[in-house]
């Protein structure tokens, strides 16, 4: 099955009109590329100069004209699509030591399925185009769903060959919030008359944060890895729990006992862990992120978020990423930061900040509507990752099908990627105008972190193609 793809960021950049561009070509890439790349401002709020800034891919594909979108958001809250998304994850090109672009043969853009592909990144955390004043002047802006449904509707306007086309989201992390609410808009859009609707097949969402009362409960997961003690378990079940923690910290209300739990828990994980993937290793070798200090209150997780690395592939991919996007003539190519604002490209922070009270909301109820309006979901987990457990995402999971009287149309058992097992899943459905329906799914990746395509490329790549096609998991029989 052929396939196309359009890997677009967004990410709010400050700008006045609508302007969609070819690249020419991306310093260091590899010649003869056969896909075209586009990238422009999509103005969502022209009274306030609000856009979205996007990186658009076409697929690796004769014809790219007949395949469907894919909307891929970053979390965060306030990470970057660009250099996780697109150059860390499941974009065509990675950095490779001598600065020069690798092609990704784990890419997304394949012309083996089909698929089109947009990155979101919230509130002007990227490249902006206007004045550091201009923009703190600006503040927090609500209506980030709002902004993403009007940057779908225009940004179809602009490229109209595509607005038959049928349209995927996916995403991972705190795009368990971006998503839901997207998605919810969307389908109260397309009820509108005189419109053409927004194609809205399914939705994939890997590690993502749906509420903060289950998705972040780790407790459990970090002692059966070993991270922590007994000792340290039952003080999280009995004076604060990850929950509680969050609640203090968005709420400044913070209580000695939350303060020493995580203390704790913090000294026995150890400094050199990345909570989103126990296995991964350090960068000790690279220094290019110490050109750049981390802004705001969020500078060490931001520092540490710059020195992601792979415990499969190189381990200082993220400081090449973050050198490459500095670069000027990179961001000169990509049509990005043209006012050239006084601060560095990060992978995260910035002089905005996306709204933090969205965090605490529950959108499990999003997830159960849309089944109930015959949109499929996949929620998948890779299982090293400490932040959202693949625990808590198979518990709401499980909980959807009951609320929902979703019956199992599979047994929970490993799926493949080639010869080899790529994690674990289990699939919900309905009997539904006279065919059995899949509703809802389940699955692990073996191996991976909390940026699942990143630490576990060639599982992902199955994952998505089975998710585009609408079809199973692989099993050994199949």
């Amino acid at each position: 099955m052929a396939f196309w793809f359009l890997f677009s960021l967004l990410f709010f950049s400050f700008y006045s009109k609508s302007c969609a561009e070819l690249i020419t070509a991306l310093p260091g890439q590899p010649a003869n590329v056969s896909f075209k790349q586009y990238s422009g401002n999509i103005v969502t709020n022209a009274k306030d100069g609000r856009a979205l800034f996007y990186y658009f891919v076409e697929a690796q594909s004769p014809d790219p004209l007949s395949l469907p979108l894919t909307l891929w958001l970053n979390g965060g809250p306030g990470c970057s699509s660009l250099g996780f998304g697109a150059f860390m994850e499941h974009g065509p090109f990675q950095p490779g030591a001598n600065g020069e672009l690798i092609q990704n043969k784990y890419s997304w853009n394949l012309g083996m399925h089909r698929t089109c592909y947009m990155l979101n990144h919230q509130l002007g955390l990227d490249f902006h185009t206007q004045t550091q004043a201009q923009i703190t002047k600006i503040g927090m802006i609500p209506g980030t769903a709002e902004d993403n449904l009007r940057f779908i509707v225009k940004w179809l306007e602009e490229f109209p060959q595509y607005k038959n086309s049928e349209f995927f989201l996916t995403g991972e992390s705190y795009a368990g919030h971006y998503i839901p609410q997207l998605a919810a808009l969307i389908m109260e859009y397309n009820k509108q008359p005189n419109i053409t609707a927004i194609k809205l097949k399914a939705i994939a969402l890997g590690n993502p944060l749906l509420d903060a009362d289950i998705s972040v409960l780790a407790g459990d997961y970090l002692w059966a890895h070993g991270a922590i003690s007994d000792e340290t378990l039952m003080l999280e079940k009995t004076v604060c729990n990850d929950s509680r923690y969050l609640h203090e910290y968005f709420h400044d209300k913070w209580s000695q006992g939350c303060n020493d739990v995580f203390n704790r828990v913090a000294d026995e994980v150890g400094a050199d862990i990345d909570r989103s993937d126990l296995l991964l290793p350090l960068c000790t070798s690279s220094t290019s992120v110490q050109q750049f200090k981390p802004m705001g209150k969020h500078g060490k997780v931001h520092a540490a978020m710059a020195r992601r690395t792979s415990a499969k592939g190189d381990p200082c991919l993220g400081d090449r990423i973050f050198a490459y996007l500095n670069k000027p003539e990179v961001q000169e190519a990509l049509h990005a930061n043209k006012t050239h604002l006084p601060f560095h490209w990060a992978f995260c922070g910035g002089p905005l900040f996306y709204q933090e009270d969205n965090f605490l909301i529950n959108t499990i109820p999003l997830i159960s509507e849309l089944i109930k309006q015959d949109i499929p979901i996949l929620l998948f987990s890779g299982d090293q990752d400490t932040k959202i457990p693949l625990t808590q995402t198979r518990i709401i999971a499980n909980n959807l099908s009951k609320e929902l009287k979703l019956l199992p149309y599979t047994t929970y058992g490993p799926w493949y990627d080639k010869k080899q097992v790529g994690g674990w899943s289990e699939s919900f459905g309905a009997f539904r105008e006279g065919k059995n329906m899949t509703y809802l799914t389940f699955a692990t990746v073996r191996g991976a972190a909390h940026e699942v395509p990143f630490t576990s490329p060639s599982q992902a790549l199955t994952l998505f193609r089975s998710f585009l096609a609408g079809s199973s998991l692989p099993r050994p029989h199949n």
